[in-house]
């Protein structure tokens, strides 16, 4: 299902987005907080840590093996030039 809103919304959707993108990583969490309701944080709270809990244990019983940062992000950096 694609949702359109009235321009006039969108256009007031992308200036909130990039005054957030102007505050620092405090002020964005206390912004998200004070608009997001409190279950769905609670819901991702809980999620994050049952992924975090996962992954640990893949990295400790060896299904995992980490990788170089700086493979990682050049990996990444290559996909985003490649859009």
């Amino acid at each position: 299902m694609i949702m359109t809103m009235p321009s006039n919304r969108a256009a007031t959707m992308h200036e909130v987005i990039e005054l957030a993108a102007q505050l620092s990583e405090e002020e964005r969490r206390v912004v998200v907080d004070s608009i997001a309701p409190k279950e769905s944080l609670e819901e991702l709270s809980r999620a994050w840590s049952e992924e975090i809990a996962r992954r640990s244990a893949r990295v400790r019983s060896g299904e995992s093996k980490g990788r170089p940062a700086d493979e990682v992000f050049d990996r990444i950096e290559s996909k985003l030039r490649s859009r």
